[in-house]
């Protein structure tokens, strides 16, 4: 009874103060490292499309050179695009992206005001800015007026100099539309997930959009380089990378498309057909963007590339009433090292149980994908060895 007692008075109190811990991110490197080990080990899993995915969840919006005498100009002016965002409303995606800068050249032709107006509505726009890459390592990267509205990576590790450097900003979307969108950084050749800006990494368009999608601020957007390189965001999406941090190009998924100049006459119009309607309803991202048949471009290239991240599988990590239900289970194994447990064998134990729940995390990532942070169990098991080697009950005398 005493000996259960104190393991309350000591248990308790740590158990609050390690809960406390963990959630103020004290033991978070710990766990990030542990993941990473776990990914890993289960990279060929995670770069295999789910065959349970979504279908049509990444739509490509064709602008097509061929029809360019249908647009009142080409590229497409003001007046196109403020149609073709309009009709965008009642699709309702979680982003719009447009890869090629959206930008005409001075006198600005009217109706750029207009479009403006129309992105509003959207729920979010990603914009793409056309920049330069740089091989020498020490170049100064000039982003203009850009250096404030692009967001940097706060969690990045690893051989973050292999990025692809940034020598200049090459164009941009226009004054009036940058405020009501996002920014990501486009080249021509080649799918960055993020740049390297003098001492700081920014996100490439990929990055932006599946930040956007899964509402995923960049304090808590992880991106690693290197051996086993990947992007973590919210919702347990995993993007994997090679070591520089570019994606490469599978064409995995199927890409549908519909045709843009069916939206010129505004809404979900009756030059669109049926088929074309639902994909648009169905899609979460739209890519909107010049794609030539003959030379796929660069708005093809986002497009097929985000298909094939979001048919990949996502780590199911245990939610708050699943995790309290584990410590609960970790609490009994401690209070049994210390109360059933001789004293001299606690320490062993308590090794023993701290390797199993690591076995089981393990075990449960390579088989289901299913992620559990082991800090918090482990330390409470080895608090528990610890407490149970100085008060544990004593081992009873042989009997002669």
């Amino acid at each position: 009874m005493i000996r259960a007692l104190l393991l309350l008075l000591i248990l308790a109190p740590l158990g609050w103060w390690l809960d406390r811990e963990q959630k103020a991110g004290r033991f978070q490197r710990v766990d990030e490292l542990f993941l990473d080990f776990l990914v890993a080990n289960s990279r060929e899993k995670l770069t295999t499309p789910d065959p349970a995915a979504p279908e049509g969840q990444v739509l490509l919006l064709r602008l097509d050179p061929a029809q360019r005498d249908e647009f009142s100009a080409w590229p497409p002016a003001p007046i196109d695009w403020q149609m073709i965002l309009k009709g965008l409303r009642d699709a309702e995606p979680d982003v719009v992206v447009i890869p090629e800068p959206l930008n005409w050249p001075k006198p600005t032709p009217d109706f750029v005001p207009a479009v403006a107006e129309a992105i509003i509505p959207l729920s979010s726009v990603v914009f793409g800015v056309e920049a330069k890459t740089t091989e020498k390592a020490d170049e100064p990267t000039f982003l203009g007026a850009l250096d404030e509205s692009l967001p940097r990576f706060q969690k990045a590790a690893g051989e973050l100099q292999s990025a692809p450097g940034i020598a200049a900003v090459l164009a941009a979307p226009h004054d009036d539309l940058r405020r009501h969108g996002e920014l990501g950084l486009v080249i021509e050749k080649g799918l960055p997930y993020a740049f390297r800006a003098d001492e700081r990494l920014v996100p490439g368009l990929l990055a932006q959009t599946l930040a956007r999608h899964t509402r995923t601020p960049y304090v808590t957007h992880r991106l690693l380089l290197g051996p086993g390189a990947g992007a973590y965001l919210q919702g347990g999406f995993f993007v994997p990378l090679q070591n520089d941090g570019t994606v490469e190009l599978e064409a995995k998924k199927k890409l549908p498309t519909a045709n843009a100049l069916d939206l010129l006459t505004g809404g979900l119009a009756d030059a669109m057909s049926a088929e074309d309607k639902e994909k648009l309803k169905a899609a979460k991202i739209i890519v909107i963007g010049q794609d030539d048949a003959k030379q796929p471009g660069v708005a093809r290239a986002h497009a097929q590339a985000l298909a094939d991240m979001l048919s990949l599988p996502k780590i199911r990590v245990l939610d708050e009433m699943e995790q309290w239900i584990v410590w609960g289970v970790v609490a009994l194994l401690g209070m049994w090292l210390v109360l059933r447990v001789p004293r001299q064998k606690a320490p062993a134990r308590g090794f023993l149980l701290i390797f199993i729940v690591v076995v089981i995390v393990f075990l449960a990532f390579q088989t289901a994908l299913l992620w559990f942070p082991p800090t918090l169990p482990i330390a409470l098991l080895s608090a528990s060895a610890v407490v149970g080697g100085i008060i544990g009950r004593r081992e009873s005398a042989p009997v002669v």
